[in-house]
């Protein structure tokens, strides 16, 4: 009981506000320009992320040295931890810290794996170089998601240097086969350690949305639901093959779905945010389902969770396909609806076609995580700690989804969740050429996150 109001003592002054003054901010941001990689690299989260991120975890070779690599970051902490390896080199690793208890657990989830990375595509930096250029932390991964395997990590270390017994376990899972087929990792797992689970009640999980404008953040989105999503890639000798299907895809009409209380919290949030012609119909949903005309208006990242959208990809190249042309096809679909029989069609017209079907997705019918929640309300406080007055609230998941699914299927309460604030075009590197993380930010989020798990440890959540 010492050690705990002890602990809670320190977070007080932890989370104190960060927010320095507008001149002290330029001032420091003109400095991070110019600050050389050997000053940031005096700082060990930036090593440990250096390090991490020159570990290549792409598909074709597997997360067996990236397990490696965090189990022996937790050997040093005392943490003890666990091995998994479903397949050959596709790993996956557990630590956890025992609480008073295991019944309300928390689980820290981040993925090994990173999307495939082609190097002579990247301009900025070589994918597994962990160069350090102009404030900026380059290479595969560093956002997507080892960045946030890292904090988590390091606030795992923090809880047992205090000498805290947290009021629940916390654990913390790396799994594998996130970006690609999702067949090693949490989903098998699930199935066949679920005594590792025993007790899990909430999930942090990658998966928020942060957004800077000219360095300052203008809103702190959790992630409480996905979209369904279902995708295919497919492959032909030509660009106009590939047009054809295309040209002739059609998702059959709906009505518009009652938009969950989350999706309209998170709407109204994000119209304080947004330009016209957004701002004034994402307040004002109702009218907007029983008009077809704006209903057309919002961009699929908004209107997919009235109705069902269908998005095609631009033709590409891929390294693997000399002289031939890929594209790909994605549905995203409301909650509660299952996407696969709107992009069955598709693949079956692709295939009459005689189009390559390279590889299908589905995440089957998604359900929303409770918000608000003693957990969010969590992040919440501490997020406001760290960045006051930024409004905090729901920012549903589109276009794509993560393993939080099978953890909500599994009954468990999960929220993507990022302390790192980003940029737009940043953002849009995670799985693209050049990725990258300012590595101020990325420090800052780091700070955050242990915060957050040291409030959780020492005060708990019900």
């Amino acid at each position: 009981m010492r050690r705990a109001g002890a602990a809670a003592a320190l977070l007080l002054t932890l989370v104190g506000c960060r927010r320095a003054a507008p001149d002290a901010m330029k001032s420091t941001q003109v400095a991070d320009l110019k600050r050389p990689a050997s000053e940031w690299l005096r700082e060990e989260p930036v090593r440990l992320l250096v390090d991490y991120v020159r570990i290549d975890t792409t598909v074709g070779k597997g997360e067996q040295a990236g397990a490696a690599f965090l189990q022996r970051f937790f050997d040093c902490a005392g943490i003890e931890s666990e091995i998994v390896c479903p397949a050959p080199g596709r790993c996956n690793l557990l630590a956890r810290i025992p609480g008073r208890t295991s019944e309300g657990s928390l689980l820290l989830l981040n993925h090994i794996d990173v999307a495939d990375a082609f190097g002579e595509y990247w301009k900025d930096a070589k994918p597994f170089e962990g160069k350090i250029r102009l404030g900026y932390l380059y290479g595969r991964g560093t956002y997507d998601m080892k960045s946030l395997a890292i904090a988590q990590a390091l606030a795992m270390r923090e809880v047992r240097r205090l000498g805290i017994v947290p009021a629940t376990d916390i654990l913390f899972l790396a799994e594998a086969d996130e970006e690609t087929d999702q067949k090693w990792g949490a989903r098998w797992l699930l199935a066949h350690r679920p005594e590792w689970f025993r007790g899990v009640r909430w999930v942090i999980n990658e998966g928020g949305t942060t957004e800077l404008i000219l360095r300052e953040a203008r809103f702190w989105g959790i992630e409480t639901v996905q979209g369904g999503y279902a995708s295919a890639e497919f492959e032909a000798a030509n660009a106009q093959a590939l047009e054809a299907v295309a040209a002739n895809a059609k998702i059959s009409p709906s009505p518009p779905v009652v938009p969950l209380p989350e999706i309209v919290a998170g709407f109204e949030m994000l119209a304080n945010h947004l330009p016209s012609p957004y701002t004034d119909p994402l307040r004002h949903l109702d009218r907007v389902r029983a008009d077809p005309k704006e209903l057309a208006i919002l961009p699929d990242r908004y209107g997919s969770f009235l109705e069902p959208r269908l998005h095609w990809s631009d033709p590409y190249v891929h390294p693997e396909s000399p002289g031939r042309t890929r594209r790909y096809v994605s549905v995203s679909v409301p909650p509660g609806i299952a996407p696969r029989p709107f992009l069955d069609p598709i693949v079956a017209e692709a295939r009459r076609r005689g189009l390559t079907v390279l590889r299908t997705w589905d995440s089957g019918p998604t359900k929303a995580s409770a918000y608000p929640s003693a957990l969010t309300d969590l992040l919440e406080r501490v997020t406001e700690a760290h960045f006051p007055g930024v409004p905090f609230g729901p920012v549903p998941g589109f276009g794509g989804y993560t393993t939080s699914i099978y953890f909500r299927d599994a009954g468990m309460e999960v929220y993507g969740y990022s302390p790192f604030p980003m940029n737009i075009t940043d953002a849009a590197r995670r799985h693209w050429n050049d990725e990258r993380i300012y590595v101020r930010d990325y420090l800052d989020g780091v700070a955050l996150f242990s915060d957050a798990v040291l409030e959780y440890a020492t005060a708990g959540v019900r």
